[in-house]
């Protein structure tokens, strides 16, 4: 769903689930500063993550039993994609380079392989 397809409410609530997330967001960055080596992470989604999954796609409700998890590429330092995926709520997050690219991979959609062009020509433009 298109961000400006949603209600003025819905636009508000996603603005403050968006400040909501910042910790997040730094722990994302935190991690990748520790990780020079590393392009992806899997971790858990926060609640301000699940709350923006369930304004922005309503009909994608969780499968009773699973979690949301967050599988985060850094395409350059300080800029960041997100994909959110479904899994047993006992997965361990701690996985190696490999598996975390992998699931990123498993959860884009051809939307996000535009933003991603986007992006790097946007960076590549400002170098």
């Amino acid at each position: 769903m298109s961000i400006s397809a949603l209600s003025r409410p819905a636009q508000r609530r996603l603005k403050r689930l968006t400040a909501e997330n910042e910790a997040s967001i730094l722990s994302d960055a935190r991690f990748f500063e520790r990780r020079p080596d590393r392009s992806h992470r899997i971790r858990l989604s926060s609640l301000a993550e699940v709350e923006t999954i369930r304004l922005l796609h309503p009909g994608n409700q969780l499968t009773p039993g699973l979690r949301w998890y967050t599988a985060v590429r850094q395409v350059r330092q300080g800029v960041r994609l997100r994909v959110f995926s479904m899994g047993l709520p006992d997965l361990d997050t701690d996985e190696p380079e490999d598996v975390c690219r992998w699931v990123y991979e498993r959860g884009r959609t051809g939307g996000d392989d535009a933003i991603e062009r986007g992006l790097r020509r946007a960076m590549e433009a400002r170098s």
